[in-house]
């Protein structure tokens, strides 16, 4: 939270404590947002609380999760497993950096220095974030799912108002994709464990809002967004195992399970550059 603190107050001086100088640059420079620029970003991201969140069972392969299992009463975490029980707790999961590089477009009515924006934008960077989500058997042993983002890329829209002084407050949001890298591991080694396929390309959506102050050729600003990107088709096949153990079945198929959010979801805040043309 620190760094997010830090990020967001420098986001904060770079848009609005440019504003004054900004009107002598403006001179240099068109009052007008009309034109293509091309830029970059670089903030912070982090994800929401997902402490609720646990892994669902499909012990007859019947296609539909949810079965109860009395062998997990432990419970769940949302986080990293510190020990074999719930008792010690779970490590949060990581706040990372990310980065884009940016190109665009915008259109700007009217001849005035001030009046409505509409816009789009194409963007593609990096996130360093991952989400894990833990189950605890009785045996004691504990079952993580962790998905990691790597690459990630967006095209959006933008609509917003252009005021006097150069700065251009707005709304965003379009269709985002992400190339999610799945994971499991156990301490379990009576069972087998079969992942089913771990790279996931998903898609999804973003939206958020945005502040941008032009000085000269550039503009410089502070964006918000919320992402989410659908997750929810990797899972482990469990075969043999004790009668009795951690994974007795009510039919011979053996079970399935897999994490019970559907979303890898995560909240960012960027300082953006461009330059426009």
């Amino acid at each position: 939270m620190k760094h997010f603190l830090t990020v967001a107050v420098a986001a904060g001086v770079a848009a609005f404590g440019a504003t004054g100088a900004s009107a002598l640059d403006l001179a240099k420079g068109s009052p007008s947002w009309t034109g293509f620029y091309v830029g970059g970003q670089l903030g912070y991201s982090w994800q929401p609380r997902d402490s609720d969140e646990t892994i669902s069972f499909d012990r007859n392969r019947d296609g539909t999760f949810g079965d109860a299992f009395p062998n997990f009463s432990p419970g769940f975490c949302g986080g990293v497993p510190t020990s074999r029980t719930p008792n010690t707790g779970c490590k949060k999961d990581n706040d990372a950096t990310i980065w884009k590089l940016h190109a665009g477009y915008d259109y700007q009515f009217g001849s005035k220095a001030s009046g409505p924006v509409v816009g789009a934008v194409v963007e593609a960077g990096k996130a360093y974030l991952y989400d894990s989500v833990t189950a605890y058997s009785t045996t004691p042993a504990v079952y993580r799912f962790k998905a990691k983002l790597k690459e990630n890329a967006s095209i959006r829209a933008r609509a917003g108002y252009s005021l006097s002084t150069g700065t251009l407050v707005y709304g965003t949001g379009g269709v985002t994709y992400g190339k999610i890298e799945n994971s499991f591991t156990t301490t379990n080694a009576v069972n087998t464990f079969t992942p089913s396929d771990p790279t996931k390309h998903a898609w999804g959506y973003n939206y958020g809002g945005g502040i941008e102050q032009k000085v000269g050729p550039f503009s410089i600003g502070a964006l918000y967004l919320f992402t989410a990107l659908k997750n929810d088709d990797y899972r482990v096949a469990v075969t043999g195992g004790p009668v009795g153990g951690p994974f007795t079945v009510i039919s011979g198929t053996g079970t399935d399970f897999r994490r019970s959010f559907s979303k890898f979801a995560y909240h960012s805040i960027v300082t953006t550059v461009s330059y426009r043309f």
